[in-house]
């Protein structure tokens, strides 16, 4: 171990040491090939052997001397044990470069062990050690040529459409596009439709992190409608506008700006998931399905059912639902006489009507109700 302390005692003077007047690299001094890595005689190979002690090399380094050699900073910016002393941070080799971009130990950590101290034990080892972070998954290996059964690559996704769950290493680019983690769409998804992944998962999301981040938010109206209201607009393809089918009338139904009833729940006229992945949601392609007993007509983009008596307004039309237009004022039956005024609704109908015949809206724990337009007709 002397000799190789002797031999490290001219290890780490770089191209600075002209300024001693070692105008040969310092071979004079440390002999040929001290600033060549691909000499055996090169300073990281010297201190390699020396297992890394590099105290002797102070001998003539320490700045607090006088007339000391160069320090190691003078080109190894964070010093001799600096990370990118020995390597760039990350590394260029093989596909390092992609997984640890941002040059950040945390990246590191994804796939080794990070030293806390550069003579941490392991740390120099002739083949780099491989300790996968939970990220990856409890089976994830790499069997030196591809990554298996890596969670991070789509593995656990079980996706049949996947086409290259088990990337190779130094493969290049192509290992990692989309579609090669899970299908485009995956499995789990819609076969037809056509909508963009940004529909549901946020544009600059993070991508690969372990969370499946889904909408704009984490409620309904992460993928449609707003806050305020879950049902469009907007809809799936972005549309605002109440002459797009799939925007419509629902707010109309869901807000009930006219006040003739209390607003209809989503459920009414649609099966509402519990989850985004209850089956009949995201897994089957548009049209959204609608209630049988709706008699909805997609063609005509009218429905059958008693709400709007016999009238059929059209769902892309505005301001089709007034009073007068389910029924007339009054209804033309045995039971009312056309002398009647709409003042005349509360005498038979005192629960769904006021004195003005103006329909009565409930508050309540479940928001405004209203037995008016109900299904159900009150005397």
């Amino acid at each position: 171990m002397r000799a190789a302390l002797n031999i490290l005692l001219l290890v780490l003077v770089t191209a600075c040491s002209a300024e001693r007047g070692l105008g040969d690299g310092g071979a004079s001094v440390h002999g040929p090939g001290i600033l060549d890595p691909a000499s055996d005689n090169f300073h990281g190979k010297v201190a390699e052997r020396a297992a890394w002690d590099v105290a002797v090399c102070m001998t003539c380094h320490d700045q607090t001397k006088t007339d000391a050699a160069p320090p190691c900073a003078k080109c190894h910016a964070d010093g001799p044990s600096g990370c990118t002393s020995c390597h760039k941070m990350p590394p260029m080799t093989g596909a390092h470069l992609k997984h640890a971009g941002d040059g950040a130990p945390a990246s590191c950590a994804k796939c080794h062990p990070v030293p806390t101290n550069w003579t941490d034990p392991g740390h120099f080892a002739a083949k780099a050690i491989l300790a996968f972070a939970p990220i990856a998954g409890p089976n994830a290996t790499f069997d030196g040529t591809r990554c298996q059964n890596v969670a991070c690559h789509g593995a656990t996704l079980a996706d049949g459409g996947a086409t290259n769950t088990a990337p190779a290493w130094n493969g290049g680019p192509a290992e990692a596009t989309c579609g090669t983690c899970h299908g485009a769409p995956p499995a789990t998804h819609v076969q037809q439709g056509g909508y963009a992944c940004v529909t549901c998962h946020p544009a600059g999301s993070p991508h690969v992190d372990g969370t499946l981040n889904i909408g704009r938010t984490t409620g309904c109206d992460g993928c449609h409608g707003t806050a305020a209201s879950l049902a469009p607009p907007v809809d799936l393809s972005g549309n605002t506008l109440t002459t797009a089918l799939t925007v419509g009338a629902h707010q109309a139904h869901l807000l009930v700006p006219t006040k003739l009833r209390g607003p209809i729940a989503c459920i009414t006229c649609h099966a509402v998931p519990a989850m985004i992945t209850t089956v009949g949601h995201i897994d089957s392609p548009a049209p959204a399905e609608v209630n049988a007993e709706i008699g909805w007509d997609r063609t005509t983009a009218t429905c059958t059912a008693s709400c709007h008596g016999t009238s059929r307004p059209t769902w892309t039309s505005t301001g089709a639902a007034v009073c007068g237009a389910c029924h007339g004022i009054p209804p033309n039956d045995a039971s009312h006489t056309p002398t009647m005024q709409l003042s005349d609704c509360a005498t038979c109908h005192p629960g769904s009507v006021d004195a003005t015949g103006y329909p009565i809206i409930t508050s309540g724990p479940n928001g405004p109700t209203s037995e008016h337009i109900n299904g159900h007709v009150d005397l």
